[in-house]
């Protein structure tokens, strides 16, 4: 399984340039509001050292990672809930998205234009926010009518738990608050189901400027000590600066970014906090001739892995061989680990751990 990412923002905050560098696609970046009419969507392969790893030790014919899929919509402004910018048609495109990225500028640049004309990282940031709670605020207000009237024709399947939660929904929207920072008990499924975008995890990405990588910045600084008070991640990404360093090969990439301090790039610590939101997990098949990574979520078992390679292989299911990523390593493959007894017999009810390697027997 892979995961899905709404990237937003204001207009000219860096979304599509973000884009690019995950994607390495060529979408436009006009210096101009909406340039980014229709969604830009990208499929990308997500960055895995562990796979690598063990691609070493069994030298596989083909070796595929596991891919996210991000979209990038139109800058939002002020009123998008109600379609100022086209913004109710832009929000359409993420409300099923798993986790959203918010870009937030916190670069000078008098060539750059600002739909407000100054830079105000927190300020932006809660603009954008305030046009996702009145979206949510008005599904949520649709929602109960349309229970109401059910409930005075007397349709006899509405359900008491749905009225109460949407009621709960409607009291904190109405006061401002996103609904994941809610201590509310909701199905994802069923928030995802309704459209609900502030029910999503959401991590900031504050767009900095080439001068701001060692000494950062009080804008830098300010969307920080935002994140700290509302316990959400800030990653700091110069998305110019990356995509210029993109262009270079890896292993100059990589010594490009170490000479100025960077050992990680911003976009692969980006990447792996969308895992942390998500809450997800990556376990290995080396079968044949192709090593696979797969995405799946905490807590979810060999059952569930299972189903996510194939039906059929769900469907016939008899047992897994499982072992970590580190015995496999230490014993130089599953063999090696069976015979030291690394390797679990395990049924279908196990519990898959990270970076766990799998192998399935089915009828």
């Amino acid at each position: 399984m892979g995961f899905t990412c709404g990237i937003v923002g204001l207009p000219n905050a860096g979304k599509s340039t973000l884009f690019n560098l995950i994607t390495n696609a060529q979408v436009p970046t006009d210096n101009y509001p909406f340039c980014t009419i229709d969604p830009n969507i990208g499929i990308v392969n997500v960055p895995d050292e562990n796979l690598i790893k063990i691609a070493e030790l069994i030298k596989p014919d083909k070796i595929s990672p596991t891919t996210l899929k991000f979209f990038d919509i139109a800058g939002l402004v002020r009123g998008a809930h109600q379609g100022e910018g086209l913004g109710n048609q832009f929000l359409g495109h993420i409300r099923g998205v798993d986790a959203i990225i918010h870009v937030v500028r916190c670069f000078e640049d008098t060539t750059i234009s600002h739909v407000y004309n100054e830079i105000n990282p927190v300020g932006d940031l809660e603009v954008v926010l305030a046009e996702l709670i009145m979206a949510d605020l008005d599904i949520v207000q649709r929602r109960l009518d349309s229970i109401k009237r059910a409930a005075r024709v007397g349709k006899k399947d509405i359900s008491a738990s749905e009225d109460e939660l949407l009621t709960q929904m409607q009291e904190a929207l109405a006061d401002g608050k996103c609904i994941i920072d809610m201590d509310l008990e909701f199905d994802e499924a069923h928030m995802k189901a309704l459209g609900i975008l502030t029910a999503k995890p959401f991590v900031v990405v504050a767009n900095i400027g080439e001068d701001d990588f060692i000494s950062g910045s009080d804008h830098l600084r300010a969307l920080q000590s935002w994140g700290e008070i509302h316990n959400k991640p800030v990653i700091p990404i110069c998305t110019k600066f990356e995509l210029e360093a993109a262009e270079l090969s890896d292993e100059e990439r990589l010594e490009f970014l170490e000479s100025i301090g960077i050992t990680k790039s911003g976009t692969d610590k980006l990447i792996q906090t969308c895992y942390e939101l998500l809450d997800l997990i990556t376990f290995y098949t080396p079968v044949g001739t192709e090593l696979k990574a797969w995405t799946i979520e905490k807590g979810d078992t060999l059952y569930d892995a299972a189903g996510l390679i194939h039906t059929d292989i769900q469907q016939g299911f008899i047992k897994a061989d499982v072992v970590s990523l580190d015995a496999f390593q230490t014993y130089n493959g599953i063999t090696g680990a069976r015979e030291a007894g690394a390797v679990l017999i395990e049924g279908k009810e196990f519990r898959l751990r990270d970076k766990d390697i799998v192998v399935i027997h089915f009828r």
